[in-house]
């Protein structure tokens, strides 16, 4: 059983459980936990927390050890920046192939949304409203935008877990809807335009600060069997 799981597949479910919400910000992840948990070597924990950290999601500590990442307001202040001029670019870039051949899937990917806000799982609606704006960014077949996007999705879910609202998803019903159909629509003006305006939203629906839970049950998390 050991060694099983790749670098990347450990990697995949941390910063899934992240972006999801499961995991909360401060929360400590101990090497030799995790180690037992995914049933691989502390090295290769040691490795894939490394890399976490340079994408700003864990805090590494000296003789503390490593933690979900506790962003400060100003960090969400940076953060929403950041979001604003790459997502409105990302939009605008959509519009230049009118209609753009990803339509469709944008537009399951919406469907999929109402599903999860029809039954009230706040859980899938957090997931789903995260990836909605990945989706955009893979769209444009730019890596780049991707990426960068990935890891501001990952630290927006931290951002919203410290100090956000308890529903699941600060993404109102229709901004997501709008925003697909200025693309389909091949209106870069408004589709920048709704974008600011969606994530300003998002932004002011910020709001109480909430505390980590300090006994994290791993193995729920990653929906792995205990230890026996």
């Amino acid at each position: 059983m050991m060694d099983r799981l790749s670098n990347q597949d450990i990697y995949e479910r941390i910063y899934g459980a992240i972006s999801e919400r499961k995991l909360q910000p401060g929360t400590k992840l101990s090497e030799e936990r995790l180690a037992t948990v995914f049933h691989v070597s502390r090295t290769r924990i040691r490795e894939v927390l490394f890399r976490l950290s340079q994408e700003l999601i864990v805090d590494l500590h000296p003789n503390r050890g490593a933690f979900i990442a506790s962003p400060t307001r100003d960090d969400m202040r940076d953060v929403f920046q950041v979001r604003q001029a790459l997502e409105r670019g990302v939009v605008v870039h959509l519009c230049r192939t009118s209609p753009h051949p990803r339509v469709p899937a944008l537009q399951a990917h919406l469907e999929l949304e109402a599903q999860a806000r029809a039954r009230g799982d706040s859980q899938a609606l957090a997931k789903l409203t995260g990836e909605f704006h990945l989706r955009l960014a893979e769209a444009t077949g730019n890596r780049l935008f991707a990426d960068n996007l990935r890891r501001l999705v990952a630290l927006t879910g931290l951002i919203i877990t410290q100090y956000g609202s308890q529903d699941g998803s600060v993404c109102t019903d229709h901004e997501h809807h709008d925003l697909v159909r200025a693309i389909e629509q091949g209106q870069p003006d408004e589709a920048a335009r709704l974008m600011q305006v969606h994530l300003h939203h998002v932004e002011d629906g910020i709001k109480a600060m909430k505390e980590a839970d300090a006994d994290t049950d791993f193995e729920a998390i990653f929906g792995l069997k205990k230890p026996t």
